[in-house]
């Protein structure tokens, strides 16, 4: 009989909800929460030996030493097999999915499978390297969800190939494998032509990512009497990172503040972006926030005030989503502050 691994979060593991989020890494025997359902759905050909368990905030704050932790506890377990999720709709969950399965697929040589919806960052994070199951967004479809996770792992501990695209239920891999078409080219682009003119149902080969369109914010009229914050996606932090803000696939941002600065300096701010050569700017963090210029502009009267906090975090392979969430935060306190516009700063 194959053993199998389930990796859940605080909720699922029968810890409670968002007051139990900072549980740190644990262990349950046997099959507990949707596990059980997954266990009677693989019915006697796979037991699903252990429940491995992390809190969502403990596990975002501390995922080098939590995915250490719980690949010791998977690797306790003589695992065949790792199963992680279902995330659904909820991005903590399903970016700590997304990491434990990369680990226990390279530290433990197992097969990993893990579910979510396809909004969630982890499935932007993870489905080159991980099959990922389509979920919905919400624990409303777990049944559909283990369905169809029970039988891509019975499947693939039987040694039959998963198929690489959406056949089995699975998110696009991103990636192109070899097969027999029964029409050429030609002919399925012109089928696919004339079922888009006649508004029937078609499926392209090449699905292209849909980008919300952002209509532009109308002007500052009065700069002078204007009060302006400092946003920036370069990963400009105090020295140490006292926030753990990630070099890439950021999950968070951070606030600092400016109330009794004329300039930034080398011995107290540094970059953490892991996607550009940041010396320039760890030599002079007033070129990424430029604290210095502002100020001056403010003593001049040519800007009313400067924001006296700046918050920053990494626009490095960090999920739409993801970005978009940290957006509405910061933009809702920024509003709360009273601010009037932002000079937003990239690499």
């Amino acid at each position: 009989m194959k053993r199998i691994v389930h990796y859940v979060n605080q909720f699922f593991a029968g810890l409670g909800g968002e007051e139990s989020a900072g549980a740190p890494p644990g262990v349950l025997e046997g099959a507990t929460g949707p596990g059980r359902l997954l266990q009677s759905l693989l019915g006697e050909d796979a037991r699903i030996v252990a429940t491995v368990y992390c809190g969502d905030d403990h596990f975002s704050e501390n995922e080098e030493e939590a995915t250490a932790r719980l690949l010791e506890l998977m690797a306790a377990a003589r695992p065949d097999f790792l199963f992680a999720g279902p995330a659904f709709g909820s991005g903590r969950h399903g970016l700590a999915c997304a990491a434990v399965c990369r680990a226990a697929s390279a530290e433990l040589g197992i097969p990993v499978l893990t579910a979510m919806s396809p909004s969630n960052p982890g499935a932007d994070s993870v489905r080159r390297e991980v099959p990922v199951v389509r979920t919905g967004e919400g624990s409303g479809e777990m049944r559909a969800a283990l369905e169809r996770s029970a039988g891509l792992i019975l499947k693939a501990l039987a040694g039959e190939a998963v198929a690489p695209g959406s056949e089995d239920g699975l998110l696009p891999r991103g990636g192109r494998w070899n097969t027999r078409a029964s029409k050429s080219a030609a002919e399925r682009a012109v089928d696919l032509l004339l079922a888009k003119l006649a508004g029937g149902p078609m499926e392209t080969e090449i699905p292209l990512p849909a980008i919300e369109e952002v209509s532009a914010a109308p002007g500052i009229r009065d700069l002078g009497n204007a009060k302006v914050a400092l946003v920036t996606t370069g990963g400009l932090v105090p020295r140490g990172n006292p926030d753990g803000i990630k070099s890439y696939l950021s999950t968070h941002f951070g606030a600092y503040g400016l109330e009794s600065r004329e300039h930034l300096t080398a011995d107290e701010f540094e970059s953490v972006h892991g996607g550009f050569f940041t010396a320039a700017v760890n030599e002079d963090p007033n070129r990424l926030i430029p604290l210095d210029v502002l100020r001056e502009a403010v003593r001049e009267g040519s800007l009313g005030a400067l924001h006296e906090r700046f918050y920053s975090t990494t626009g490095n392979g960090t999920p739409i989503e993801t970005a978009a969430g940290m957006a509405r935060d910061i933009a809702a306190a920024l509003e709360e502050d009273g601010v009037d516009g932002v000079i937003l700063t990239s690499a």
